[in-house]
Formats: structure tokens, sequence, C-alpha cells
């Protein structure tokens, strides 16, 4: 998100459209911290646990009532994390250095309740185990002498997303741009298919051709969906299948309404039966990073009799899974498994 902070303070999206708007409290304190400059950075709404949450994100945006943008502004307070400065007065720094524009940034803006200039770090790799660790999205590798290129990529800069991967079963696909543009997806909970989403990214043109193939047969002959919440379907055409295939995909992280972030499609897993795609995969997914974590913290390798009884206890404390699968506190994990090993 784009920063004009002159007479007037804007804030322009990736679209090019003026969303200031909906985030007064980012404009008032802009205007104050700061003046005459452009920058760069996010608009970021923190959880509970001060870590960016998309779906408390997606509360601000979208929305026009005046009364709502306020209640949603004191409720749900968002925060301008600054990375870059572009202008200074009507001097371009596009073409310095990103050290350099570090540097100017630092004397040019100040950190406020909803301005947060981004902390950097030399070691990668230690800030990577960090990113994994809290769970957070990722982060954006680049190089200290390179240049800002407006909508442009270039290898200078890279981003290096923390993402996951779930096993789905396909139930239908769309034909909206080519011959398979979209494929349904589903996971079982208990005996029910829910939907939670379609992944349209990831196929080659031969993965396309054996997909068709593949679905020649699944299609089904009635326009009754294989899946209880048909309803939830956001693309018009979906043209349903009979479930049989199971795709393996790349994800973000699983939003509130229970469906997939950012997903990517990797490939089909003939190796796996679809009763095995079930909700159960978020949570387990979940409890084994938390292992992993506690394991690196205690140095004390957790056994498989703990894991199965971490496993169970969850099942006994949430009998029934949100749709969307639910998120495993490290907290109530490491909790849990101190007891066992008090016996």
């Amino acid at each position: 998100c784009i920063a004009e902070v002159y007479e007037e303070v804007r804030l322009i999206n990736r679209r090019g459209r003026d969303i200031s708007k909906r985030y007064p409290e980012i404009v008032k304190e802009l205007g104050r911290v700061t003046h005459n400059c452009v920058l760069d950075g996010e608009i970021v709404c923190f959880n509970e646990e001060g870590v960016p949450d998309f779906n408390l994100l997606q509360k601000r945006e979208q929305i026009d009532s005046d009364l709502l943008i306020e209640a949603r502004a004191k409720g749900i307070p968002a925060t301008y994390v600054v990375f870059d400065i572009l202008a200074r007065g009507e001097e371009d720094l596009s073409e310095k250095p990103l050290g350099e524009r570090k540097k100017i940034l630092d004397e040019t803006v100040q950190d406020a309740e909803h301005i947060m200039k981004i902390d950097y770090e030399a070691d990668g790799r230690k800030l990577w185990d960090e990113i994994r660790k809290k769970g957070m999205e990722g982060v954006v590798a680049k190089r200290v002498d390179s240049a800002y290129y407006p909508g442009m990529r270039k290898w200078d800069w890279l981003k290096l997303k923390n993402l996951k991967t779930i096993d789905v079963v396909l139930v239908g696909y769309t034909t909206e741009k080519r011959e398979i543009s979209a494929l349904g997806m589903a996971l079982y909970q208990d005996a029910d298919l829910v939907y939670i989403g379609s992944v349209g990214t990831g196929f080659s043109e031969n993965l396309i051709k054996m997909l068709k193939r593949e679905i020649r047969e699944l299609k089904l002959k009635t326009d009754k969906a294989p899946v209880v919440n048909p309803e939830k379907v956001k693309h018009k055409g979906m043209k349903w299948i009979k479930p049989h295939l199971v795709g393996e995909i790349q994800y973000l992280e699983v939003t509130g309404g229970g469906e997939l972030r950012a997903p990517s499609f990797k490939g089909l897993r003939w190796d796996k039966p679809i009763e095995e795609c079930s909700f159960d995969q978020l949570w387990k997914g979940r409890i084994e990073e938390c292992i992993e974590i506690f394991n690196h913290e205690a140095a004390q390798p957790v056994s498989v009799y703990e894991h199965e009884r971490l496993c169970e206890d969850y099942l006994v404390e949430q009998p029934t899974l949100l749709k969307g699968g639910s998120a495993i506190p490290y907290a109530w994990v490491k909790a849990k498994l101190e007891a066992y090993r008090r016996g």
C-alpha cells in the first residue's frame, strides 16, 4: 500500500484505488508523524498474540459506511507497517540503494500507535526460524544495494512464504478461461464432504490434459453437489464430479470462513484414498509444528506415546472440529507435553 503524505494523506492499494477512507486512524497518524514523502508499506491487523491476522484485516476492507468504519477502527485497529520510502519532498529516491533508503526512512518517519517501521535482520536464517515458529506468512529477502522498481518483479527481492500443504478431494471444475480454470476442493468432516474453496493456480498444460482425461469419466449427470455446503461456491458454472481424485494443495492459511488462502495445485495423489482427506490434517499438522518448536526449546524429543496422547486429548477437548480446522495454541501444546513428562 502506497502512502502519499503531503498536504493531504492518501492510501493507495495495489490496484490503484484510494482506500484512505477505510483507515482513518492510519491517515490521521501519518499526517502527524511525517510529511512531504511517499512511502511503501502494508496495512495489517494484529491479533492478541501480536501476529498479523488476515481474517481480521478482511473485516476492515470493502466497507463504506462511515459508522461501520469508525466502529471497526476502534474495535479492530489497523497498523501501517512501513518498509520503504520512494520520495522525500520533490526528490525521487527510487534509484537509491535500499540501505540508503532505509536510513532516510528512519530520519523521516516516527513510530506511533498505528505506524510501525519494519525491522530488518541481516541473519536471514534466524529471521526465518522466528517466522516459522510464530506461524507468520513469510519474509521478503532484499539485496541491500537494490533500487525500487514500481510494479515490477525483480530477483533483487524474493518473497519467501511459510506455506503448508494439505490433501483434498476434488469435487468439481470450472472452464471460464481455459479447459480447466479452477478445481473445487473439499474435505471430509465425519461422513460429509465440506467445500473449502477452489484452486486456480499451479496447472501446467500437461497437467490440464491429464486432469481432463481423468475428469471425463467422473462427470456427474445431475446438478446435485457432492458437498453439504454448495452455497459456499463462489464460481459460477461449477461442474460437479464424482469424489474420486485427491489433489495435493499448497496454501498459506485457513481463513475464518473455512477456506484455504492462496492455494496452489501441486499434483494428484494417486496413493491416498479420499476418506483420508479430512479436516484432521489441519490440526495434526499444527500440533506437529508446535512439537517441533517444543523439541527445539527443550532439546528433549517427544515420544510417539506423548504425541498420540496429545492428539487424543485434543479430540476429547474439541470433539467438534471447526469447518476450517482449529488453531492449536502453542501454549496449550507445551502445557500438555510438560504434564505428560511429569506423569
